[in-house]
């Protein structure tokens, strides 16, 4: 057996089982027969996620690595230049550094369409030692691909290797099909079902967070212990490489309280598990609800270095860690900022209806029964008459919805009433006959009792008169009120039979509109009419009203063509599949499917995208909370909208009272999104909450003044502690900065993007090479060019031979996937997807099936075995060069990838011997140029004519030779300047966590040291107070400690463990002209 070489020490790079590693830990043995216990963390490009522990002297190939390689370079050979251009891109698009924030690569491998605005959160993001950042943009806005860049970039830099990301329920499949379309990250989403799954196949005792390192968990859930008590046995009490996502923020923060917001069941299971994490992302676009100490309560959750819950929140507190854009902002800055389109709101009035007009008849007939309810309970418990107005608001809410909705409540409500009253009857008909019985013959009397003086009895009967009397008026009033409602209910109840099935304005305007718009001329000639492009979402509340509402234009479009396809509906019993496929045909070209109007509930408001070929929406009625309003409109109103303007129109009857209280619910909601940007959860169920128990015709303009005047509970708190948008003067320097700010991340995304290179056209010519050479497969080849929905045209492409490929089994698995539901292979393109539609598949550089093609570059097995590092091209020049090129590693703990650079040293050629010196590397100017003329040359990849490549075989071990150690010089210089880079950064972040915890200190200090004023509050707010002075002081005694452990951590985590300098490869660049 083979003996092992001295135990390393740590910091060492080893090879141990034919792979290269990086030795964490040396732990000797006790005594000379005892082997080194070695731990180590693999620094090979396909084996970086990997540790091992190995028994030093026990491994048969164990050994240092002294070697970097050289020697080998050019020994077999020379490489085919394609192979050799890939191989080289490759490298290059998977470099990554920690020493400039300002550069970063993954917008670059993600299938997005980016906008500058968007790197905002990225660049902050990696400003920050731990990553615990607010992202708090506008609805619409895009945070969901701004926390994906995060979490890309930081598996990139491997400072991240566990996520859990926690969604409102309707959002876990959105979410869930972007990261892993746009950015190749696979996620679990963790539920009942996934539980059933796998406790069938692996038992019982399985920890289910064990099984995956990438989550995604409904809100609902993290209040289960049945779900989260797994989750915490795996972090511990801290769980370094570990990141929560948090989408939705605000529901965390506490929101009850008439004063003081107090902690719900949900922000106390948010804050145990978040603690546990090291680093946070959270995503709302209404962080702050106008409670001082709620706001500071959700701060605390996402970084508790920097707030303290009850301790007020500084706007400078929230410069490094939040991103706060509006959309109106960016919007007015112009198409520099993005493409946002403008939201018009019209409202469409209905008028002269006669008066008998069934949508005026039955409100009015409905606020009278509402007033009788009022009247008959006017002396109740409260708990009583809020019921009973609860019960009419409802009938109210469904009747302005439709008549069939209000039809099928109100015969339910009838019944109920008319039992109501008929216990009634008989309960006063009992006690009557009891009372009047005991007046006649009470049913102790006895010889006792006619002893008894007659005054006395004289007495007793008047009582017994007086009390039937009381009973008399009290129940005989009930009874004659219930018998006026009653006639109210039958009297509605015809009326609405008889036009639950007839006619509505309302649908009348929708058919004309559908005449003009999507089907000219169908009410004049149905047969010669024919369908456009248009497309329209129709909202309603009710699913009774969806039902009428969709047979109603069924009936009306029958006879233009089959409308079955014509008329889609989404609602709360959709099943899963069901809305995807409703969602994918919807946002097909309206000339792939025939699909042009969808019906939905209000299960459709969330998480579903419906911009791409529709910018027309209409409220059929509307919801009486403004934030449903806000979310129904978003379904269109999106970043991704290709369209200039989009119409969302709601119905008003003017000669219906009620409607002005719904109309300046609108204009409310349209005034809050432009002056604040999103609607405050908080202040939506306050407007919510008025209009519960119904609109009563007498406080209409009362509820007119309230919803007008409503606003977040304290404005100035928000605007000293977040924002203030409506001040005009901030709003322009706001603008102004926000226009500055993009300019500067526009150039670093130009910056970034030259650094790295990666085009279109490279990608797929490396994707080619990758096919052809390993796969014995055709490259991708072109099929055709298609117009995308904003009037460019885009390449398509076609991935032939696949019966090829058959032989790599996860390949075949990821090119099943491309098929479409013809089961043919979908298009191809590297351009945006999102503008082509569903039935084009994008390419990026974290796309499985790239991710797979590219891994063939990186194995280990092609880099010691097949590629030769050598190369010689065909350019444009007049002088012979030669190039040698490295790629420089700093490594950190746990080989995490520091710094990744591929270093080059160009020198003009001549053959040995011929000059009488060695080669000389070319000043940097010159340099500069014969890179690009290099990177031109690998776009062509173009060999030289025969004769040439035996010359450059002959020299290449002794050109290797000669600019290696200029090469190792340059290396060294850069490693160096790197370290000190590292080193620098890592001392600032580690000085200015110290300062931050310093300072919350002293202000955590100087708040317990104020006595706040508790006469006001009760007892459950009271609760909270006393409970954030606890944490208040524990935080305060734990400062200390975190100031002399924490900058420590952030400077190890910037501490260069090993510098290794790998070869890539000689290339040389042949002038044409000098081709024989």
């Amino acid at each position: 057996m083979a003996q092992a070489s001295k135990a390393p020490d740590a910091g060492m790079l080893v090879r141990v089982r034919a792979r290269r590693w990086l030795v964490e830990e040396v732990v000797p043995g006790g005594n000379v027969a005892e082997a080194t216990l070695v731990r180590l963390a693999g620094v090979d490009d396909d084996n970086r996620e990997r540790s091992a522990t190995v028994l030093w002297e026990k491994e048969l190939d164990a050994e240092p690595l002294e070697s970097e390689g050289w020697e080998a370079v050019a020994r077999n050979g020379f490489d085919e230049p394609d192979l050799f251009a890939a191989f080289v891109r490759t490298l290059r698009w998977n470099t990554v550094t920690a020493a400039d924030p300002r550069l970063f690569q993954a917008p670059f491998r993600a299938g997005i369409r980016l906008e500058a605005y968007q790197l905002e959160p990225l660049v902050k993001a990696l400003r920050l030692p731990r990553v615990n950042l607010l992202i708090a943009d506008d609805v619409g806005l895009g945070k969901t691909i701004e926390a994906a860049l995060i979490m890309r970039e930081l598996i990139l830099r491997k400072r991240v290797d566990r996520f859990v990301v926690a969604v409102p329920p309707s959002m876990l499949i959105q979410w869930q099909e972007e990261l892993e379309r746009r950015f190749g990250l696979d996620f679990v989403i963790l539920d009942r079902l996934f539980l059933r799954d796998l406790r069938r196949t692996r038992g019982f005792a399985v920890n289910p967070w064990t099984t995956h390192s990438r989550f995604l968990i409904s809100h609902r859930l993290l209040t289960d212990d049945g779900y989260v008590q797994g989750l915490r046995d795996v972090l511990g009490d801290f769980a370094p490489k570990s990141m929560f996502v948090l989408d939705e923020a605000h529901h965390a923060a506490p929101a009850s309280g008439r004063r003081f917001a107090i902690d719900s069941q949900f922000t106390r299971a948010v804050r145990d598990l978040a603690r546990r994490f090291e680093h946070r992302l959270f995503l709302t676009a209404t962080p702050h609800n106008g409670h001082s100490n709620s706001f500071s309560a959700l701060l605390e959750i996402l970084d508790p270095d920097r707030f303290c819950r009850g301790v007020p929140v500084r706007k400078s507190d929230l410069e490094p860690i939040a991103v706060r854009r509006l959309k109106e902002d960016l919007r007015a800055l112009g198409p520099f900022a993005g493409s946002f389109p403008e939201r018009k709101v019209e409202e469409i009035e209905i008028k002269d209806l006669p008066d008998d007009h069934p949508q005026l008849l039955l409100p009015s007939l409905l606020a009278q029964y509402r007033s009788c309810v009022e009247s008959r309970l006017s002396g109740s418990p409260r708990r009583k008459r809020a019921a009973a107005l609860l019960a009419v608001g409802t009938l109210q809410y469904r009747l302005l919805s439709s008549i069939e909705a209000f039809a099928r409540t109100l015969e339910r409500h009838r019944r109920s009433v008319e039992h109501a009253h008929a216990e009634l009857r008989r309960e006063l008909s009992e006690k009557a006959q009891r009372t009047f019985s005991e007046m006649i013959l009470p049913p102790d009397a006895d010889s006792a009792a006619e002893s008894e003086a007659e005054d006395g009895e004289e007495a007793s009967q008047d009582a017994q008169l007086e009390a039937f009397e009381r009973l008399s008026a009290f129940g005989f009033a009930e009874v004659k009120a219930l018998d006026n409602e009653i006639s109210l209910l039958e009297q509605m109840a015809r009326i609405a039979e008889q036009h639950r099935h007839g006619g509505d304005p309302r649908i009348d305007w929708l058919l004309d509109w559908i005449d003009r718009r999507m089907c000219p001329g169908f009410r004049d000639d149905p047969r010669a009419a024919r369908w456009t492009g248009e497309r329209l979402i129709l909202f309603t509340e009710w699913e009774d009203t969806r039902r009428w509402l969709e047979r109603k234009l069924r009936t009306a479009l029958e006879p233009v063509d089959p409308c079955q396809e014509r008329i889609a509906v989404f609602t709360g019993l959709t099943s899963s599949d069901k809305r995807e496929a409703i969602k994918h045909a919807f946002n097909e070209p309206p000339e792939r499917n025939p699909i042009r109007i969808l019906i939905c509930t209000d299960a459709a408001r969330e998480g579903l995208n419906l911009q791409r070929h529709c910018n027309q929406l209409v409220h059929f009625d509307l919801p009486w909370n403004p934030g449903r309003i806000e979310q129904r409109n978003g379904r269109i109103d999106r970043k991704l909208q290709p369209r200039d303007t989009v119409y969302c129109r709601y119905f008003r009857f003017v000669q219906r009272p009620e409607d002005r209280v719904l109309s300046v619910l609108v204009r409310k909601t349209e005034t809050i999104r432009e002056e604040l940007g999103s609607l405050s959860p908080v202040l939506a169920n306050r407007i919510s909450r008025q209009l519960q128990q119904g609109i009563a015709r007498d406080r209409i303009d009362g509820l007119v003044r309230e919803i007008d005047g409503a606003n977040v509970t304290d404005p100035a708190v928000v605007a000293e502690e977040f924002e203030d948008p409506r001040d005009a003067i901030e709003r322009e320097r706001r603008r102004a900065k926000l226009k500055e700010r993009l300019e500067q991340l526009q150039r670093n995304l130009e910056r970034s993007r030259n650094l790295l290179r990666i085009e279109s056209s490279k990608l797929c010519n490396t994707l080619g090479t990758s096919l052809r050479r390993f796969y014995g497969a055709t490259p991708l080849t072109e099929a055709g060019r298609e117009r995308s929905t904003d009037g460019n045209t885009i390449d398509l492409f076609a991935l032939p031979d696949t019966d090829r490929l058959a032989s790599d089994r996860r390949l075949a698995q990821l090119i099943g996937k491309l098929q479409g539901e013809d089961g043919a292979i979908k298009p191809l393109t590297f351009d945006d997807p999102d503008r082509l539609g569903e039935d084009v598949e994008q390419l990026h550089l974290e796309h499985p099936l790239v991710r797979r093609l590219l891994a063939r570059f990186q194995a280990q097995d092609l880099i010691e075995h097949h590629l030769r590092r050598a190369c010689l091209l065909s350019c444009d020049g007049t002088i012979p060069r030669v190039v040698l090129l490295g790629r420089l590693t700093l490594f950190a703990s746990g080989a995490a990838r520091l710094h990744e650079e591929i270093v080059p040293v160009v020198a003009r050629w001549s053959e040995p011997g011929s000059t009488g010196r060695p080669l000389r590397p070319l000043r940097r100017t010159a340099e500069t140029d014969v890179l690009d003329e290099l990177e031109r040359a690998f776009d062509e990849a173009r060999p030289p004519a025969a004769g040439i490549l035996e010359r450059m075989a002959a020299s290449a071990a002794q050109d290797v030779a000669e600019l290696l150690p200029h090469l190792r010089e340059r290396a060294r210089g850069l490693a160096e300047s790197v370290r000190a880079r590292l080193a620098e950064l890592g001392e600032r972040e580690a000085t200015d966590l110290a300062r931050i915890l310093e300072n919350m200190g002293r202000r955590i200090a100087a708040r317990l040291d104020m006595r706040q004023q508790e006469l006001d509050f009760d007892l459950a707010e009271r609760r909270q107070i006393d409970a954030e002075r606890r944490e208040q002081r524990r935080r305060l005694a734990s400062i200390e400690r975190d100031i002399e452990e924490r900058p420590a951590r952030i400077r190890q985590h910037y501490e260069v463990r090993a510098v290794r300098l790998e070869p890539v490869g000689i290339v040389y660049l042949w002038p044409r002209e000098m081709q024989p």
